[in-house]
């Protein structure tokens, strides 16, 4: 269980389709920034990492996950992923601690956006979604 029911994402469980996909509903969020951090791509991978870095990540900061819903998306995440606290600016520029999958491997120093995230890549990353969580939800019944 998290200690905190906030989690900044900023690749693609930005994406509407993405998180509806792992967790069956798209949670309540604020748009927000996290300063001193970057989205960068990552080494033969789809999807993007968060590093520290010069700028700020843009994302969302999903306010109301359940322990259900973290578990899956805990158990989705890759190994190279650490679960950090990061402090993010919301647009009423207040600043507040989030949890976020802060990436600890290997990055290409090249930012990562949702627009780099083709039409191809995006359907093809929903099918593997959709099959990760049929295959979770029937390991974990």
């Amino acid at each position: 269980m998290a200690e905190t029911n906030k989690l900044f994402v900023y690749g693609t469980l930005l994406l509407d389709y993405v998180v509806s996909a792992l967790i069956g509903r798209i949670p309540h969020y604020q748009h927000a920034v996290a300063p001193g951090w970057q989205v960068v791509r990552l080494p033969q991978r789809d999807y993007p990492g968060l590093v520290p870095g010069h700028g700020d990540a843009t994302g969302k900061v999903y306010t109301d996950l359940d322990d259900a819903e973290w578990a899956t998306l805990d158990a989705f995440e890759d190994c190279a992923y650490t679960l950090a606290t990061v402090r993010v600016l919301l647009p009423s520029k207040i600043e507040n601690d989030a949890l976020s999958y802060v990436w600890r491997g290997e990055h290409i120093d090249q930012p990562w956006t949702t627009t780099d995230f083709g039409r191809d890549e995006l359907t093809n990353y929903l099918d593997r979604c959709r099959i990760w969580r049929q295959r979770y939800e029937q390991r974990s019944s």
